[in-house]
């Protein structure tokens, strides 16, 4: 028989048979067609436990175990073929059937409503029950409730009756309990109370417990609910109820989803039900069937071993073992679940069969060195794609285990039916890649930096655990690209600065070449009078004079002409080029861009859309050929083609031989005009210089406006990139909310790293000086990475620091230049922060063992996948109260989410975490006990409620004793967890 621990199931607590004592509208002809029918129905619906329910009786439950028994005989009368096949028969002979037996009690309101009291019993009670029960309890009368003292009733009550048959039903009909015959019986009957549940239901019409609304009762009565409903409810163990506010009242969570609740809300709570009905309680569904029709139409799933310890496993879990719904509780996808695991070992160091896992929480648990993280860690090494966290601290494997068998390998098969081996061919990937594995110590050594301020390793790993989301990371990767763009567009701008900064030396440099402006004008003056002059001298008249005047200036006009066509020619050779450059890189960027896209009618419109970059390009390149010059055998350049600039040069020659043609009439004396010529050469000299001189000071001016500018984009940018770590920190906000449920808080904060900037600064400074005292806003010995700050002040700061370094006025050493000293103050000294605070306290001011609890609460909460967790003692470090508080709270949640996998030695991990699935390993030859197992290291598992006393006479040490009796004599403190369990939620249950 396959064993997982404990298993979702489908129950039904209360079904009436044929013959039951009361509403019998069951139409079969015989018992036997009327349990044909039964378990037919049974089977289809898959209900695989049963209370067999009737009045003050348990007789139709022993009809039903007589026809299971006989149930291999059951032949159709016509044909002679069995009635069940043979997989109907294996099921409905493992169907548990109990008894549920049904009282009324007296009426607890003055609306005179009977209550209707189920006792389920333990079916290994029933040889006790005449006893113990049925000759036990009476009525106010006196009468016994065995058939004897009802029939006897019946005959009180109607003395024509003539028939015990009519009698009995008239005392069935009529006998009623009291409270306090039942509480003596309690109170009085240890082994009573160990092998019986007590089901409360209300009733003002028989056969309607399955739907009556408890907590309208509560609601609705007069003052305070009436001593005697007090007094049933506190002895009940469950209830009969399908109402919504029922369910969430007795599990003390009426209040769950209303504004502001929280965990104090729900003790208060909790604490209200124990002390006014005697404990939390779990409401269950029967179908009550009395006619076939009904049969089996309503269930509860209950998560428990098939047997009545089973069963009583939903008083000390009474939320999360049993449901009242229609498909399986707590679904996974097969895909993600290991359904069984497998040592290969041919030489028996392992034991060879299937290890079967509980799709929750299962715990692997035995002596010192027996095998339990040996297990664990075979799960991990089979499945992790990325294996380092498997290795020692020197790089080692924790576990040669070819060394303990070399033939061995270990096989894991997962719940869609897809096995896969440890030892396997490198190219087949894992079947469950995103298994999270923690080994023993892992957190410790997590949390200790964190505590010990050593490092960050940690802020790294919550960064890494919230991008484990597609659309976190997208944003994420956009994030990191954004900046490292920021890091580049600032570096290249801080580089245009300096490059400005040259530009403007140099032209203040070339500035001081040039004579004073004022001379030049003068000379200018002097020269043209004195051309005048000589030109006078030469014989011209007044009206030649000034025609000669005309053509000078002509001609200092086309000179200038000519020397500004040769600038704008560099100027569009040069730029045109580097235009074509930077549309060579936006055509690549398109190509990606496109490239990247996968639906082919979008990637078609965008491709037709970015078409004009492919165009610009083309006509780029067009006009860098439009323009070339070749040169001719004499080292003359001219264009090949026509353009602009052909047309441009063709004028100013064309002009220029006009204004020589003009001046020919001018040139008489030889001796004067030679010294005409020294003079307009010297006036054009110094009228070039003097362009030259305006246009210096226009380039000085324009190259000061754009370091001004280029300054202010510089922090500009600045600012984009603490924008960008704000934005980030927004955008992720989202992926740690949930968290939030769990008491953790983690609060995403843009950090700026006083501790690294003030090291970069501090060892380029000239220390004799030492000006970075001058800013204790941004340098300061003193500041953490995680100090608070400003930015508006640190950026403040740091545009001081920006000038006193350009001016000279902050000393850097002579080895490394201004430029670089710039790009150190402004690097990108931000970070984003993720703050961790769990129910207020701060993570690094925890204790090393709950900070580990914290930190497995966020690689389990920020993880999405929903693939196993294997942790190898989460306890470590942790006190017990801890333990029992946070980390069994935090795992019996989460393995509503996730399968779950751990090692530990703590009894509360064990017991109070209600651990679906036990897995008990020992090795050979460690205990005290010697086993006669054939295997080295051999294991046994099964659920929580698996008792069996211990079998001195069974010398395989695994197979001497139940799991429950395992985790007792295992694990420190087995004992008192059961015990802290069975009373966590309840008083004292034996009233007086």
């Amino acid at each position: 028989m396959i064993k997982r621990g404990s298993e979702w199931r489908k129950w039904n607590f209360h079904v009436h048979t044929k013959g039951t004592n009361k509403n019998d509208q069951f139409t079969s002809v015989t018992l036997d067609d009327f349990f044909y029918t039964f378990f037919k129905k049974a089977y289809d619906n898959n209900v695989q436990a049963i209370g067999i329910t009737d009045y003050f009786s348990i007789d139709r439950y022993k009809d039903a175990l007589e026809y299971v028994s006989q149930i291999q005989t059951k032949t159709d009368s016509t044909t002679g073929l069995q009635l069940f096949t043979d997989e109907e028969i294996n099921f409905i002979k493992n169907i548990f059937i109990f008894p549920n037996v049904e009282l009324r009690m007296l009426p607890a309101t003055d609306r005179a409503r009977l209550i209707n009291i189920h006792c389920i019993f333990n079916p290994d009670y029933v040889a006790h029950l005449e006893n113990d029960f049925f000759g036990h309890l009476t009525n106010q009368e006196g009468k016994k409730m065995n058939k004897h003292g009802l029939t006897d009733y019946g005959q009180e009550l109607d003395a024509n009756l003539e028939t015990d048959a009519l009698r009995y039903k008239k005392g069935v009909d009529n006998f009623v309990i009291d409270l306090t015959s039942l509480k003596k019986l309690i109170n009085a009957n240890k082994k009573f109370n160990e092998n019986c549940l007590l089901v409360v239901s209300n009733s003002n019409q028989d056969g309607a417990s399955g739907v009556q609304q408890h907590y309208d009762l509560f609601e609705n009565e007069e003052g305070s609910l009436d001593g005697l409903r007090t007094s049933i409810y506190k002895i009940s163990h469950c209830i009969f109820s399908t109402n919504l506010r029922d369910i969430k009242y007795f599990l003390g969570k009426r209040l769950v989803g209303t504004t502001d609740y929280n965990e104090e809300m729900y003790k208060k709570e909790v604490e209200e039900v124990i002390n006014q009905r005697g404990s939390l309680k779990p409401c269950l569904v029967g179908c009550d069937s009395h006619s076939e029709a009904t049969l089996f139409n309503r269930f509860t799933w209950i998560k428990a071993d098939l047997t009545f310890e089973g069963l009583r496993q939903i008083c000390f879990e009474p939320e999360q073992r049993v449901k009242i719904q229609t498909s399986k509780p707590d679904f996974k996808e097969d895909k993600v679940i290991i359904d069984k695991v497998k040592f290969i070992s041919p030489n028996k160091k392992f034991l060879d069969k299937e290890i079967y896992l509980n799709s929750n929480l299962n715990v692997i648990i035995g002596g010192k060195s027996s095998g339990k993280s040996i297990l664990l860690y075979s799960i991990a090494k089979t499945l992790l794609p990325d294996q380092e966290i498997l290795l020692t601290d020197i790089a080692e494997e924790k576990y040669d285990l070819k060394s303990i068998d070399s033939e061995f390998n270990f096989e894991i098969t997962s719940r869609s039916g897809i096995p896969q081996s440890m030892f396997r061919d490198s190219e087949e990937n894992s079947i469950i890649p995103d298994i999270k594995y923690i080994p023993q110590n892992y957190l410790v050594k997590l949390a200790e930096p964190e505590i010990n301020k050593k490092g960050r390793p940690l802020n790294k790993l919550v960064r890494e655990l919230i991008n484990e989301n597609v659309d976190s990371r997208s944003k994420y990767d956009t994030f990191i690209k954004n900046v490292k763009n920021f890091d580049k567009d600032r570096e290249d701008l801080i580089n245009q600065y300096f490059d400005l900064n040259d530009e403007i030396h140099k032209i203040e440099a070339n500035l001081k070449t040039k004579s004073n402006k004022e001379v030049l004008e003068t000379n200018i003056k002097t020269n043209t009078d004195k051309v005048e002059e000589l030109n006078k001298e030469a014989g011209l008249s007044d009206e030649e004079l000034v025609k000669y005047k005309e053509i000078q200036e002509k001609k200092a006009d086309n000179t200038q002409k000519k020397e500004e066509f040769k600038e704008d020619f560099k100027h569009t050779n040069e730029s045109l080029k580097e235009l074509g450059q930077h549309v060579d890189n936006l055509n690549t960027s398109k190509d990606t861009f496109i490239n990247g896209i996968k639906d082919e009618g979008i990637k078609e419109y965008y491709r037709q859309k970015l078409d004009m970059i492919s165009t610009l390009k083309q006509e780029i390149d067009f006009m860098v050929g439009e323009i070339k010059l070749v040169s001719d055998d004499e080292g003359k350049r001219s264009f090949t083609k026509d353009n602009k600039f052909k047309e441009l040069v063709s004028i100013i020659e064309n002009t220029s031989k006009i204004i020589n043609e003009e001046l020919r009439p001018f040139q008489k004396n030889e001796q004067i005009q030679q010294q005409v010529k020294v003079l307009n050469d010297s006036i054009s000299s110094d009228k070039k210089t003097l362009t030259e001189i305006d246009q210096l000071n226009k380039e000085k001016i324009e190259k000061n406006e754009a370091l001004a500018k280029c300054k202010e984009d510089i922090f500009k940018i600045y600012d984009s990139t603490y924008q960008e770590y704000q934005q980030i920190i927004t955008d992720l906000k989202g992926r740690t909310t949930d968290l939030e449920k769990d008491g953790l808080k983690i609060e995403g904060i843009s950090q700026f790293n006083f501790v690294k900037l003030y090291k970069k600064i501090f060892e380029i400074s000239d220390g004799r000086k030492a000006h970075y005292n001058n800013y204790p806003e941004i340098f300061n010995e003193q500041k953490k990475a995680t100090s608070d700050f400003e930015y508006a002040v640190i950026k403040a700061e740091l545009e001081k620091v920006f000038d006193e370094i350009c001016n000279g006025n902050y000393a850097i050493l002579p080895k490394v230049n201004k430029k670089e000293g710039i790009k150190m103050l402004l690097d990108d000294y931000f970070f984003d922060y993720w703050k961790i605070t769990y129910k207020n306290d701060k993570l690094g001011e925890m204790s090393t063992g709950k900070a580990s609890f914290v930190i497995l609460m966020l690689i389990i909460g920020l993880s999405i996948s929903k693939s196993p967790i294997l942790i190898d003692q989460p306890e470590d470090n942790l006190d017990n109260r801890s333990i029992t508080r946070d980390l069994v709270f935090y795992l019996k949640n989460k393995k509503l989410e996730r399968q779950i996998i751990v090692v530990t030695h703590n009894a509360n991990i064990v017991v109070n975490s209600d651990a679906e699935n036990i897995i008990v390993a020992n090795q050979k030859g460690q205990n005290d006990v010697e086993s006669s197992s054939e295997f080295l290291f051999d294991y046994i598992n099964g659920a929580i409620e698996n008792n069996s006393p211990i079998n001195k006479k069974e010398k395989d040490l695994l197979k001497s004793m139940g799991i429950r009796e395992h985790i007792a004599d295992i694990v420190e403190g087995g004992k008192d967890a059961f015990l802290l369990r069975e009373k966590r939620y309840r008083f004292e249950k034996l009233l007086s």
